[in-house]
């Protein structure tokens, strides 16, 4: 089979591998433009371009990709079949018409729980001991295809969103090539409907979801900093108006009775009272600064029994 990949870094990057390593001929990758990052401002890396020039696979970066340049260039590669990793845009009803069997898409859940844009943080929020990944045929409706292969996957006590991430794309990696060796010369199987009562919805993960409300319950808490390690960062506005993120911590939830935000003990770790039991920050990061222990950024910070967080 002629088969093109849209997709992008990370959580693309094991199914790009899988499929070159397969028996189809990979004839296009589709990935975002080349961005900016860092302080200079270099282009950021994206790991899949040089694995798709080293393989002579086409490589296609459009910002619209279902503009007529980009669905003309497609026509050309003549694909049979189109697999969709994480490429982050809308897909029009043309684009997906252009390979002769559709196109199939990664998705990071046990479908139809968590369709959207954020279903590894939304796992680790709701507190969900198992997700999983699945391949769906690509639909109008965002991410509700008929499911044609799936894995479970357990998530672990202390799992983080890019922990998780990592371990999904592994897993759905290897999910991808188990599926195409199936499939030969033979055409795509009609998948299995999901029931549409059963979904539930995520949305793309913003800058202030990172926000601690100390109301919450120390548990509630615990998963944000876990599901928005590496990028939102939970963050608490600390005395003088100062935002830092909270990388780790501990939930202690015997404590009743103290006002959300205070601060009740310091030391080697710092103690702070939620909504119900209380949130242990063991490490901690100031903007601009390197991540420290509780310990070393309270020799920095002068911070009392007592203070209010925000």
């Amino acid at each position: 089979m002629r088969i093109f990949f849209a997709g992008s870094p990370p959580f693309g990057l094991p199914s790009f591998q899988a499929l070159l390593e397969c028996e189809h001929q990979v004839v296009g990758l589709l990935t975002p433009p080349a961005g900016r990052a860092g302080r200079g401002l270099a282009e950021a890396t994206n790991p899949l371009v040089p694995l798709a020039e080293d393989a002579g696979v086409s490589v296609l970066r459009p910002e619209n990709a279902s503009g007529e340049e980009t669905l003309s260039a497609l026509a050309e590669l003549q694909p049979d079949l189109g697999v969709v990793v994480s490429y982050g845009q809308i897909l029009s009803p043309e684009f997906l018409a252009l390979p002769a069997q559709g196109c199939v898409n990664l998705h990071g859940s046990l479908l139809p729980r968590w369709r959207g844009a954020s279903p590894v943080q939304a796992a680790i929020l709701a507190g969900d001991l198992e997700t999983g990944v699945c391949l769906q045929r690509v639909v109008s409706e965002l991410d509700a295809g008929p499911v044609l292969a799936r894995k479970a996957v357990a998530i672990a006590e202390r799992e983080t969103g890019p922990g998780l991430q990592d371990v999904l794309a592994a897993e759905g990696a290897e999910l991808l090539k188990k599926f195409l060796a199936t499939l030969g010369q033979g055409e795509v199987p009609p998948g299995d409907e999901q029931d549409p009562t059963e979904a539930t919805h995520c949305r793309k993960v913003k800058k202030e979801d990172g926000r601690i409300d100390w109301s919450n319950s120390s548990g509630r808490i615990d998963r944000q900093v876990r599901a928005y390690s590496g990028w939102p960062w939970a963050q608490a506005g600390f005395p003088g108006g100062q935002g830092v993120r909270v990388l780790r911590g501990r939930v202690d939830a015997g404590l009743l009775g103290a006002h959300p935000g205070v601060i009740l003990a310091v030391g080697e770790s710092i103690e702070v009272a939620c909504g119900e039991g209380s949130f242990h920050i063991d490490e901690l990061q100031r903007p601009g600064k390197r991540a420290l222990n509780a310990a070393e950024f309270l020799r920095g910070f002068l911070l009392e029994e007592g203070a209010q967080l925000q």
